[in-house]
């Protein structure tokens, strides 16, 4: 039996086509993370987003009239200077990015390197600059030895008109497809690792939480596979999704986020 979907103790909600969309809040959405902090639910918001660090990602929001610690954020470049630190500390480092994503990695203390004769790890996230001269140099090192992380794997995400732009899903294609080597490790959604590490952030079993996102691919298919409840938005992504497959069915299926108040699920598992 699947419970009323405001009876969890904690929601671990998307932010990029959940909670906004580029720098808009979506319908809603303020509302309802106010209602649910009132009601004593604990939030901690999940993104794939590595090229704003979480201290930029909470003033975001705050602009948009959304409080947020920023203790209750986490994404892939967090999830990226805890796992280097403990796996790589010293390694030499090329990083595939944008943003804030060089610098916090840089002030973590971790080795950036551009010579792929000496680059041991190689980092692929979000680059709106992509070219031909990363690309060869990313294949030379993972040619010659080097570790294969991505902060994402999302094929596309949502613009703020709603339009599907291409992600770091299609670097990594690109890259498995030239050296013929698979990604080693996924640092962030769909990955389970960002799911454990919320769950123990949290302090909560997962039949506790309740996990929600607009992108079934990522979002739904982390949940399925940590076994936390989940509900899709379809806000975002979802609009223009495909047929879905068995390991991206949520639990609950929501309009928008403002509907988890009004318990409109359009779909559950239990149906």
């Amino acid at each position: 039996m699947v419970r009323p979907p405001l009876e969890y103790k904690a929601y671990l909600i998307d932010l990029d086509g959940t909670v906004y969309l580029g720098k808009k809040a979506l319908p809603g959405a303020r509302e309802t993370l106010q209602t649910l902090r009132e009601l004593g639910k604990r939030l901690l918001f999940l993104t794939n987003d590595a090229s704003q660090r979480r201290e930029r990602i909470a003033t975001k929001l705050l602009q948009m009239g959304i409080p947020v610690l920023v203790e209750e954020i986490l994404n892939p470049s967090y999830i990226a200077v805890q796992y280097l630190r403990q796996y790589h500390p010293q390694s030499p480092l090329l990083i595939i990015g944008e943003g804030d994503l060089h610098q916090e990695l840089r002030e973590a203390g971790l080795v950036l390197c551009n010579d792929p004769k000496q680059v041991q790890v190689v980092l692929v996230s979000t680059d709106h600059r992509f070219n031909y001269r990363k690309l060869k140099l990313a294949f030379d090192a993972i040619r010659r030895g080097a570790v294969f992380l991505a902060t994402n794997a999302d094929r596309t995400y949502p613009s703020q008109n709603g339009e599907e732009m291409p992600d770091t899903g299609a670097i990594i294609a690109a890259l498995e497809a030239c050296t013929a080597r698979h990604l080693d490790v996924l640092l962030g959604k769909p990955a389970t690792l960002m799911a454990e590490l919320a769950l123990e952030m949290m302090g909560l079993p997962a039949e506790e939480c309740l996990l929600i996102g607009d992108n079934p691919e990522t979002d739904i298919r982390m949940g399925n596979q940590a076994g936390i409840p989940t509900a899709l938005v379809c806000s975002g992504v979802a609009s223009h999704t495909r047929p879905l497959r068995p390991i991206e069915e949520p639990t609950y299926v929501f309009s928008q986020l403002g509907d988890l108040l009004r318990s409109e699920a359009l779909y559950s598992q239990d149906a």
